[in-house]
């Protein structure tokens, strides 16, 4: 084999090599959703359907009626966690993601050779890596990519009409997995609109037919109509503005990241591409590409959770413009590839040496599974025997699911059950507005709940940069009717000065200084 067969291999190799080694850090469960999915996958193959359609996990709002419309993902995390734990859970979720990749890339490949292919991904890798914690939308980007593959492929003529079938099978499947199934149904929209505007009837009408029964396939789920429709109702009751879906013009005001920069270059020479196609040649305007490429930009734009969605489809659409405007020859594809090789090469190098941490915030020592003391919190509580009713704030409900709940029974009187969660749909809005914000910004205003609710302990992720979450931090830890019992680099423990817990306090007790 000669070496310019190797080099683009080599390159991919290369490019895969450097994703799973980002992807492959200490997990820290203390923010994460993670526990809470891993949680919902135990007690739905235990039979506690529930958590299908309710609350479930807050004594506060045990009985909300919430869609998870995510069930299948934590089943599927949970089966994996409970034969290889979350090191295998986290291998998992790495191959998942190059699955993912792969398929996007190959759309690229085709479109204008691996070289260029590699070369377009070091701008789009940065994107990917927004969202490199182990969620159920993972599934959404490898569902997305067999999606716009197969259409590519029938749009090219190379698979019939009939091997399209396989799409409402996995829609049924992806409508349970994760939020983002309706762009099952966008995807092929997309090149029915493109046959209506090539006038291409039979294509529309074979595509229209698909359409209708990919549609219907998403009424599969245990919500039957309410759940085909909850991309459309999820963010009408949400109380808890998150930074995940923020506008990137509001939150790059407020959280420093240079992805922010990134993806407006990525977004620049996204659009400027479709300009000298449009300048060269109208005919070779790739209507699909166009109207993802709006779409994911816009919504991109709006929250910065999509960057990586955006940055998938991105690189194919680009791809296929460039390849396009430049008209790419065989010697220039040699030297794409040989750059990329070496670019890459460099790439993998510097992640192994660790330097790139000093500039770019994700970068971590490689590691699989859970980072070291991430659970000594959990622990603490447990070989304690401390008990609640518990106070805790938003960001650590998934990590108090999961280390807390069920510990002793799994019934709505328990007192392991958390004071929130980080699902802001699963809470009336005016339970934050009302409730949770008010108390941790007014002293009077927590006496009274704390009353109300009981609280015998606080378990609280300091690292809360919300400014009630800094105002309350820095006042319970002055007040005397707590006293903090444990305190890491992220969570900190308090229990309530009281006869239950006289003992625990004598022993650990001591006021505390944290460096946040």
């Amino acid at each position: 084999m000669s070496i310019d067969r190797i080099l683009p291999k080599l390159a991919l190799v290369l490019i895969l090599t450097v994703y799973g080694l980002f992807l492959a850090k200490p997990l820290n469960l203390v923010t994460a959703d993670l526990g809470r999915h891993i949680k919902n996958g135990e007690l739905i193959i235990n039979g506690h359907y529930e958590v299908l359609k309710t609350n479930y996990y807050a004594y506060t709002y045990s009985d909300y009626p919430v869609l998870n419309h995510h069930w299948l993902s934590g089943v599927i995390f949970y089966a994996v966690w409970n034969m290889w734990g979350l090191a295998g859970l986290q291998l998992f979720f790495i191959f998942l993601s190059l699955a993912a990749f792969l398929i996007f890339f190959d759309i690229a490949r085709k479109k204008s050779g691996a070289g260029l292919a590699a070369l377009l991904t070091i701008f789009i890798m940065p994107l990917l890596l927004e969202r490199d914690e182990i969620r159920p939308e993972a599934f959404s980007y490898l569902f997305s990519g067999v999606f716009l593959w197969l259409m590519f492929k029938y749009r090219e003529g190379r698979v019939r009409w009939r091997t399209l079938l396989v799409l409402p099978i996995l829609e049924i499947i992806w409508v349970n997995l994760h939020i983002y199934f309706f762009l099952g149904p966008v995807i092929i929209g997309v090149f029915i609109l493109e046959g209506l505007i090539l006038k291409n009837g039979k294509t529309a009408k074979n595509l229209g037919v698909l359409f209708l029964t990919v549609l219907a396939a998403a009424f599969a789920n245990p919500n039957g109509f309410k759940g085909a429709l909850a991309p459309m109702s999820i963010f009408k009751n949400f109380g808890y503005h998150l930074a995940e879906n923020q506008p990137v013009w509001f939150i790059e005001k407020i959280l420093p990241n240079p992805n922010y920069l990134i993806f407006k270059i990525v977004f620049f020479v996204l659009m400027l591409s479709f300009v000298l196609v449009l300048a060269r040649n109208k005919r070779q305007l790739n209507i699909p590409g166009l109207i993802f490429a709006i779409g994911f930009s816009i919504a991109g734009w709006l929250a910065i959770r999509n960057f990586a969605i955006f940055s998938l489809f991105a690189l194919p659409i680009a791809a296929a413009n460039l390849a396009a405007i430049f008209k790419i020859k065989p010697e220039t594809a040699r030297w794409l590839s040989r750059t990329a090789v070496t670019t890459w090469a460099l790439a993998v190098l510097i992640v192994l040496s660790g330097e790139l941490k000093t500039i770019y915030p994700k970068q971590q020592s490689p590691q699989l599974g859970l980072e070291n003391g991430n659970d000594k919190a959990l622990d603490f509580f447990k070989e304690n025997k401390l008990s609640g009713p518990i106070f805790n704030n938003y960001d650590i409900g998934g990590y108090l699911i999961y280390g807390l709940y069920p510990q002793e029974k799994v019934y709505p009187e328990s007192d392991r059950r958390v004071f929130v969660d980080n699902r802001p749909e699963a809470y009336p809005a005016d339970f934050f507005t009302k409730t949770y914000i008010p108390m941790q910004e007014d002293k009077d205003i927590w006496q009274e709940k704390s009353g109300l609710y009981k609280f015998n302990a606080i378990i609280f992720s300091y690292r809360d940069y919300t400014p009630w979450g800094q105002t309350f931090f820095r006042r319970i830890l002055d007040d005397p009717d707590w006293t903090t019992v444990f305190a890491d680099k992220r969570v900190i423990i308090l229990l309530k000065n009281n006869e239950v817990n006289k003992d625990i306090i004598a022993k650990y007790g001591k006021p505390l200084s944290i460096k946040r």
